[in-house]
């Protein structure tokens, strides 16, 4: 299991990154994060599309902002935890975990559609 720290870059950092324009405008400035692979020191940007909470466990979405289109934009599933230091850290998931998550994630998202559509009616 390979933990990251996270870090929020500011608004100004990303700017002039190379985020495609469709996925840059879909997100919020402030939902840009950078991790750190606490191994390897090496940074990853992410947009944190979305944080919910699952058998207990808080979860976040991340995706890539490379990935242009919508459509077909990869999510990727981390659990939030604290770590021995008291800061906060996401944790990427086994396998099995990641299923399951990914399961729980797509129902959150049949709810949420079902229930515009019944304030719709």
């Amino acid at each position: 299991m390979i933990d990251f720290q996270v870090m929020y870059m500011p608004e100004d950092e990303h700017d002039g990154c190379c985020c495609e324009e469709g996925v840059d405008e879909l997100f919020d400035d402030d939902a840009y994060v950078v991790l750190t692979d606490t191994e390897t020191g090496e940074d990853y940007s992410f947009i944190m599309a979305d944080t919910f909470t699952h058998d207990g466990e808080d979860y976040c979405v991340l995706v890539d902002p490379s990935e242009g289109d919508e459509d077909e934009m990869s999510l990727f599933f981390m659990k939030f935890v604290v770590g021995d230091d008291g800061e906060e850290v996401l944790v990427g998931l086994e396998d099995d975990e990641d299923e399951r998550v990914y399961e729980a994630y797509q129902l959150l998202l049949e709810e949420c559609e079902d229930d515009g559509e019944d304030q719709e009616d």
